[in-house]
């Protein structure tokens, strides 16, 4: 192999501009492939494969109809936070019609939870408050308003039996237990055919007119009864929508009695506390929303991430600059969703992929929230990607403190201009392959009916593996070819000497690593499977262009240089950062046997509390 090596090393130094040429028009075909790997990542590239996964893909493909349900946390808003009514306005939507998420009510106006089973006190009532229901239910006729609405499918209510279009709250329960259409309240049918009392009823409100959820008269006394009455009668599925907070809040000018203190048993028996007078309170509760799968495709929407239209478009506007589904507010990357409406999505489908499902739940969360007031309404468990990848971008700042730091670091090894700007070179058009390689390696896969590459969040650690390895080979490379100019040798010989001897160590080292991460392919994991080839061609680009490629700049470099009667040698002592005597005194002394006791003393000091830090990581 030396042989071969050697054979090679001479034969590029005097085609060295050819290879130039060479590595220009590659890299120019490394664009559109790039373009193709640039795409957002996708979470679920993380599916393992099994058995049981393989059946739920089998179900969701032949039975398209499964449905969607998205939950909102719904809270009560911290009453300090509240503006009074007659000083209050919904956010206003951005110009195209998007949520402003910059200037939405933070989520840490929020009311602090409280204890299981404690309640809370302020707003009184909490989330089952007469002001924060009427607001939730508002909040139920945007959705229907909503692009998304048409594949709403309608939901059963488990507390009062009635049936809900398509999005379910406690209003819900409040509007059909006090209209008298609950099951509640209706006489029911035993097995034999036997009528059975209502388990409570909305006729007998003692001193109150029983009056209905919607009625302009409705207080919050009526609504603290008929939630007592829902908790007593439901087999507690009313209290299932409530937090874990909730509880019975003693007040001895309320109208019904209730369990002040103690908890509830999973056997729906009471333990501890008192009966006295009160009201049921808690912090937060649940806005449930349900779309069918496949009226969702049928609009144009994609539910997988992946199979999406990308969002990339850069939108320069007054209210700031938007990249994708993103806007820049402040300093900072927040959300600005996308407005897809049905046509949109399906002309998108003909094109590029449909519009994704979670850039239109993202967008439904901000409208929600634009109208919050009393209340604050999260989305929980959807749009990951989204998220993940705002994440991502917003990082944009940290690689270029990190880009910068590079190149301090170079200048301070290398000591020459020259030497830093090939390196960073390199190392870009390193970059470059390495995506443009993944990228027409996926799409020539595709072309077989399979699919190797799975972009995911470990696809975001390639740059820095490549980064790392490009500035180790293109030190080692550069550092010879100084050190065998300092000897008084030519250009070329130097360069054949750095390609010959530190470029067939370079190689080995990358054929391995490239070997290590390859056995990734042997993964359950797709998202693995995917990261060792994308690693594997990162470090075989690494290799060829900061191994190999480096050297030959260098010496064309120093050709020019050469041409116009200016010095090519290096510097004196700007060979190594530490000087020679340094490196060799270390050396030397760390091989007698005292300091080698010390140094293993030092290892095993630092090697024990590190092995105790290990084991207490999970996962």
């Amino acid at each position: 192999m030396g042989r071969d090596f050697a054979s090679f090393s001479k034969w590029l130094i005097p085609h060295r501009k050819k290879v130039h040429v060479a590595i220009f028009l590659l890299s120019l075909l490394m664009i559109p492939g790039a373009m193709t790997a640039l795409q957002p990542i996708d979470m679920e590239s993380y599916e393992m494969e099994s058995p049981e996964l393989t059946a739920q893909a089998i179900i969701d493909e032949e039975f398209a109809n499964s449905e969607i349900i998205l939950g909102f946390l719904v809270s009560a808003r911290d009453p300090n936070y509240v503006p009074p009514i007659d000083e209050w306005t919904p956010v206003p939507l951005m110009s195209d019609g998007a949520p402003d998420y910059a200037n939405l009510p933070s989520v840490t106006e929020m009311v602090e939870a409280g204890e299981p089973w404690q309640g809370i006190y302020a707003p009184t009532g909490g989330i089952l408050n007469l002001s924060l229901l009427q607001e939730i239910d508002g909040k139920i006729d945007m959705i229907q308003e909503h692009p998304l609405a048409p594949a709403m499918k309608p939901l059963v209510n488990d507390v009062t039996g009635s049936q809900a279009p398509g999005a379910i709250s406690l209003s819900d329960h409040f509007r059909g237990f006090m209209n008298n259409t609950s099951v509640l309240t209706q006489p029911g049918l035993t097995a034999q055919g036997i009528v059975t009392d209502p388990p409570t009823n909305w006729y007998d409100c003692g001193v109150l007119e029983c009056l209905e959820f919607d009625d302009a008269n409705v207080t919050q006394a009526h609504i603290d009864l008929a939630a007592a009455r829902m908790a007593e009668a439901s087999d507690n599925n009313f209290l299932r929508w409530l937090s874990l907070d909730r509880g019975f809040v003693a007040d001895m000018n309320a109208l019904q009695d209730g369990p002040i203190g103690g908890q509830l048993n999973t056997d729906g028996t009471w333990e501890g506390g008192f009966t006295g007078k009160g009201r049921w309170s808690a912090s937060s509760t649940w806005l449930l929303v349900q779309f069918d799968r496949g009226t969702l495709e049928s609009m144009g929407w994609e539910v997988i991430w992946k199979d999406a239209h990308p969002e990339k478009s850069i939108v320069f506007s007054e209210e700031g600059t938007r990249i994708g589904g993103y806007r820049i507010a402040d300093n900072s990357l927040v959300l600005h969703p996308p407005q897809y409406n049905q046509s949109m999505c399906l002309e998108l489908l003909k094109e590029t992929g449909g519009c994704s499902t979670e850039w239109s739940y993202m967008d439904l969360e901000g409208q929600l929230r634009t109208h919050d007031r009393t209340t604050i309404t999260l989305l929980v468990g959807q749009g990951v990607n989204v998220e993940v990848n705002r994440e991502l971008q917003a990082s944009a700042g940290l690689i270029l403190l990190m880009g910068l730091a590079i190149i301090v670091l170079l200048y301070v090894s290398l000591r020459r201009l020259s030497d830093v700007i090939i390196v960073m070179f390199a190392l870009g058009t390193a970059l470059l392959w390495m995506q443009g390689m993944i990228g027409h390696f996926s799409s020539l896969t595709s072309m077989f009916g399979f699919s190797l590459i799975a972009r995911s969040q470990f696809s975001n650690l390639l740059p820095i593996l490549v980064l790392a390895l490009g500035i180790d080979d293109s030190l080692h490379a550069l550092h010879r070819y100084k050190e065998e100019r300092a000897m008084k040798k030519s250009s070329e010989t130097s360069a054949e000497i750095t390609l010959s001897r530190v470029g067939r160590a370079i190689m080995l080292t990358s054929v391995t690593t490239m070997a290590a991460f390859a056995a990734n392919l042997f993964s359950d994991i797709a998202a693995l499977r995917s990261f060792g080839i994308e690693a594997a061609l990162g470090i075989l680009s690494a290799f060829i262009l900061t191994g190999l490629w480096v050297p030959l700049i260098r010496l064309s470099v120093d050709d020019w240089l050469a041409s116009r009667n200016r010095s090519t040698m290096p510097q004196e002592g700007t060979t190594h950062l530490v000087s020679e005597d340094v490196l060799k005194r270390i050396s030397t002394s760390s091989g007698t046997w005292k300091n080698a006791v010390v140094i293993s003393i030092i290892a095993v000091l630092i090697t024990i509390p590190a092995a105790y830090g290990m084991a207490q990581l999970e996962g």
